[in-house]
């Protein structure tokens, strides 16, 4: 595996970065930078240094390289400054406040609380901007939202590093640690020629009655992509929606048995008697013939469902050899 790679890229470009509360980082001379995105162009004029991310997990990628947020969104998960701890070490002393007390609210960002942080930069990628809110963001501070293609939680980890790293004048880093990860999963995949062509579900719970399958974009999914498997368009006649999610309800069940049959329940380890009490499960070939992977460790779990430079290295650590286990 090509840990120490990747681990040496993050190290250099934490070194180039600084925490709100301590000095800027040096200037890098790339600035101002026009940035085209889905709602049109953004200018930002100077090195920013008081950087405001809303996306679910837009603030891994800043500290993959290197700079520290002066506020964060929630998402999940009660760690530091809503912070996991695959990120914590690049994290450092630094501590963002939490928007909106730590309860996330997609439909209403605190415009009045992030106006009080005097940002220089808004950074909206993996999240569900509307045109309505990117305009009153940007009253605020420069904003960057994904391309047109990636809106609505579409982004994937590439593109949200690259994004990142081209807001701060730094996108040759940012295509590095892209670069240095995707390396990583194309050999564990070279490593592991019995992935390719195989057929992997990825599913996840929420409400009794119904699962919900990873396809498209979706971090969760293309984890499994990434590994050389195929993934599901649709299920059942059931197509792939805008987000990623095809939603099988249990009379769908034996649609999921493929190759390998992933339920990613860490945040809820209690849905696994859930699956496993329908009827209709015991009987699955691929239950029944042991090709089923249970991702119930809430730290893996979380960093399989972040799906960013930081969380997928550590994901892939812990993941693989299950995966390997699994298929055999």
């Amino acid at each position: 595996m090509l840990v120490a790679p990747l681990a040496a890229l993050l190290l250099a470009s934490a070194c180039a970065g600084a925490d709100p509360a301590g000095p800027a980082p040096e200037a890098t001379g790339a600035f101002p930078v026009t940035i085209e995105h889905g709602y049109g162009t953004t200018e930002i004029p100077a090195e920013p240094t008081r950087i405001v991310t809303l996306g679910l997990s837009d603030q891994d990628p800043l500290l993959a390289l290197g700079v520290a947020p002066v506020a964060v969104s929630p998402w999940y998960g009660d760690y530091p400054s809503a912070t996991w701890p695959w990120a914590q070490d690049e994290l450092g002393e630094a501590r963002p406040v939490v928007l909106n007390g730590g309860v996330r609210d997609e439909a209403n960002p605190p415009f009045e609380e992030i106006a009080a942080l005097t940002p220089d930069l808004i950074v909206s990628l993996y999240n569900g901007t509307t045109p309505e809110q990117y305009d009153r963001l940007s009253a605020i501070a420069p904003t960057v939202v994904p391309d047109e293609e990636f809106l609505n939680f579409g982004i994937t980890w590439q593109e949200a590093t690259r994004a990142t790293g081209e807001a701060l004048g730094r996108e040759d880093e940012a295509l590095a640690l892209v670069d240095a990860l995707d390396a990583r999963f194309a050999e564990a995949a070279a490593q592991n020629p019995q992935f390719a062509g195989k057929a992997a579900v990825v599913a996840e719970r929420f409400e009794p009655g119904r699962s919900v399958v990873r396809s498209g974009n979706d971090v969760r999914a293309q984890f499994f992509g990434q590994l050389g498997f195929t993934l599901p368009t649709e299920v059942g006649g059931v197509a792939v929606d805008e987000f990623g999610e095809i939603a099988v309800s249990d009379e769908l069940l034996p649609e999921l048995s493929q190759d390998l049959l992933v339920w990613n329940v860490g945040f809820a380890p209690e849905l696994r008697a859930e699956v496993e009490a329908n009827p209709l499960y015991p009987g699955l070939p691929v239950v029944r013939e042991g090709r089923v992977l249970w991702i119930e460790d809430p730290v893996v779990s979380g960093a399989f469902s972040w799906g960013t430079v930081l969380s997928l290295d550590y994901a892939l650590d812990q993941l693989l050899p299950q995966v390997v286990s699994t298929v055999g």
